[in-house]
């Protein structure tokens, strides 16, 4: 079936873009387009931005040598240099992402697919901008973290929604489901046997959504535990609110993730025009791994890896005259969000090829798509579904 359909899309997508089949047979770009390519590219002057600050950064300390790093050893300065940097990478990565959010809005073939895709890439700039004011402001930290929940929980259905579009909507999903011989169960469960039924549709819309109440839930009672002073953020006290909020998402999160396994296992095949993997990964890295970033900076702490930093009111005037400098929390908490500034540029870069506009704007997912819904329209008239198949 997957092979009927994505024929027919091919030989439509060559009948309704005749320019786009004779390009294809072209001779391949001359150095010259190449470079002009590259230099167009968001990633290249995103790129070149990072290194140019770096560049800078370097000079301005060669300049200065030898450094007395005691004098820079303090609230002041460690804070202002970590906002510096973490501000470079989350404005470059932010500016890279609006870029190809205007792509896909300039090169819009699919307004359903696509518009979840914007919602995805906006996840760079959303991350970025609450990442900063966390280490520019420690007080509205924990309020970031509630918006950065709230969002990725949204970004988790909208994912869900795009690989749903994929398939035909639902109905292409229970189709994709019944034609399984058994719906294959990642490990642990891998050695159960359970047959295809449209009921397991729902249960990965379960999976996945439930994720998506209750991590926001979640962070909203964090919110109400930290203003009444008994949530100790970062801290495992089983007589504050921390850990427990913390195994909730965890288990939550899991559930998720196994619900996401399990359905791109079951329907990778189907998906396989769209390519899916990297999509798939991607998500997976922004959503999962920075909350388990998040947990492992809290454990480095509980062990006293993370303590709180020691500040020389002899060598050092901002220090005003007190010999601590961050608390263990303050230090976790400029840790984990520049490290969070530097990923999402990171993950900007792979967005340009894992959500590419490209191939929307020549009409390849469009066709496809197209082609998938006329399928499961039509395939209870075999007269329509003949004339789409010669179509």
């Amino acid at each position: 079936m997957l092979s009927e359909y994505a024929n027919n899309a091919y030989n439509q997508r060559q009948a309704s873009f005749p320019h786009l089949a004779k390009a294809e047979v072209q001779q391949p770009l001359s150095c010259s387009q190449r470079l002009l390519s590259i230099i167009k590219n968001e990633v290249t002057w995103g790129i070149f931005v990072v290194l140019s600050c770096a560049i800078a950064l370097i000079i301005i300390w060669v300049v200065n040598s030898p450094v007395q790093w005691q004098l820079y050893k303090d609230p002041v300065h460690e804070q202002g240099l970590i906002a510096i940097i973490g501000g470079i990478f989350a404005i470059v990565a932010t500016c890279m992402s609006f870029v190809q959010i205007a792509q896909h809005f300039f090169h819009k073939t699919h307004h359903p697919s696509q518009k979840r895709i914007m919602r995805i890439l906006a996840m760079v700039p959303v991350y970025g901008a609450t990442s900063w004011i966390s280490i520019l402001f420690f007080q509205s930290a924990i309020y970031m973290d509630f918006i950065k929940a709230c969002f990725e929980a949204y970004i988790i259905y909208c994912f869900l929604l795009l690989l749903t579009k994929y398939l035909g909507g639902h109905r292409g999903v229970e189709e994709v489901i019944l034609n399984h011989e058994r719906i294959i169960l990642p490990f642990p469960c891998c050695c159960l046997k359970v047959r295809p039924n449209v009921r397991w549709v729902w249960y990965f819309k379960v999976g996945l959504l439930q994720y998506s109440w209750i991590a926001p839930l979640c962070s909203g009672i964090a919110v109400v535990l930290n203003l009444a002073d008994v949530y100790a953020n970062g801290e495992w006290k089983f007589n504050r609110g921390y850990p427990y909020i913390t195994i909730i998402i965890n288990i939550s999160q899991t559930l998720a993730l196994y619900s996401l396994v399990t359905f791109y296992t079951n329907a990778k095949g189907e998906l396989r025009p769209f390519q899916p993997l990297p999509k798939f990964i991607v998500i997976k890295l922004i959503v999962f791994f920075i909350f388990w970033q998040s947990v492992l900076m809290s454990g480095l702490a509980a062990i006293h890896i993370l303590r709180n930093s020691s500040c020389d009111p002899t060598a050092n005037q901002y220090c005003n005259g007190s010999t601590t400098g961050f608390t263990v929390e303050q230090e976790k908490i400029l840790l984990e969000n520049v490290l969070i500034c530097v990923e999402i540029f990171f993950f900007s870069i792979a967005h340009h090829w894992v959500f590419s506009w490209k191939p929307y704007a020549d009409g390849t997912f469009k066709i496809l798509m197209e082609s998938r819904y006329r399928f499961m329209n039509n395939k209870d008239d075999p007269e329509s579904r003949t004339a789409t198949t010669r179509f």
